[in-house]
């Protein structure tokens, strides 16, 4: 996969396979979400599960409910397959009551593969970690290094 196009503000990143990063746009524009989609159904074709985190404290303004919809309606369509490559989802929410409230909402509407928020990178990457060791998944240095385990060894 080539980097965004123009416009896109959306950051995905698969140089750590099978662990995937997407940093979120400080403002989300429809450009973003069909990019975010493409880039999804390239990871869903991969032979390999993938564990994923998204990282939301680069929003400035929460996507309108058009932008919601959009993201909810691909998530649903999706939930199959999502099930069957996605080791894991962790989602980054600093804010503490917005964390809470997005851990209630799971409980009320599970997704299809475990996901989880933390308050910061290491801790959603060192989850991703464990699910991809757990999945017998090779877990590349740079994983180990972003979940501030760099003395760790490469698993498999």
């Amino acid at each position: 996969m080539s980097g965004p196009p123009v416009g896109v503000g959306l950051g995905f990143d698969v140089s750590m396979w099978p662990l995937v990063l997407i940093t979120m746009p400080p403002v989300m524009t429809s450009s973003d979400i069909a990019y975010m989609q493409r880039c999804y159904e390239h990871v869903f074709a991969a032979p390999r599960r993938h564990a994923l985190i998204v990282d939301t404290t680069t929003i400035v303004r929460i996507p309108n409910a058009t932008l919601r919809r959009q993201m909810k309606a691909f998530e649903d369509s999706r939930r199959p397959i999502i099930r069957q490559k996605n080791i894991g989802s962790a989602i980054i929410i600093q804010n503490g009551l917005v964390r809470g409230g997005y851990t209630a909402l799971r409980w009320i509407s599970p997704q299809p593969a475990p996901n989880k928020a933390f308050p910061s990178m290491q801790d959603a990457a060192r989850w991703c970690i464990k699910g991809m060791e757990e999945d017998g998944q090779v877990v590349p240095i740079a994983a180990y290094v972003l979940a501030g385990l760099a003395n760790q060894t490469a698993a498999g």
